[in-house]
């Protein structure tokens, strides 16, 4: 399913479903952004990719978001920013952040910057 536009190289960011450690994730991927297995068994990217834009829904899980949805990454592939709602460790506090696209990591959180509701 095609989400959007990749932030850097315009091409489509699209969705799958995959197995990571036992764990059911979506990954959100620019379709130039491919990965495979070497011969140390590592999954790394293959070099015919020319993008590294991934997100993977359980990217946020330390913070106790649980997953990051389709709604939620359309919406941040076209504004460059969404609020997204965090946790304290014991899940009781509650707080609101704003992520954004990250080349290196997919996405990241603006922890310096206040959250108007």
């Amino acid at each position: 399913m095609i989400i959007g536009k990749c932030p850097y190289c315009d091409g489509n960011v699209i969705s799958q479903k995959i197995n990571v450690q036992g764990q059911n994730v979506i990954v959100y991927a620019c379709e130039h952004a491919r990965k495979e297995y070497d011969l140390t068994e590592s999954y790394v990217f293959s070099a015919e990719s020319t993008c590294r834009f991934r997100i993977y829904s359980n990217a946020l899980k330390r913070w106790n978001k649980r997953s990051i949805g389709h709604y939620e990454i359309k919406s941040l592939l076209e504004e460059g920013q969404i609020k997204v709602r965090l946790h304290g460790r014991k899940g009781t506090r509650e707080y609101f952040k704003y992520a954004i696209t990250d080349e290196e990591y997919g996405i990241s959180i603006l922890w310096d910057e206040e959250v108007s509701l």
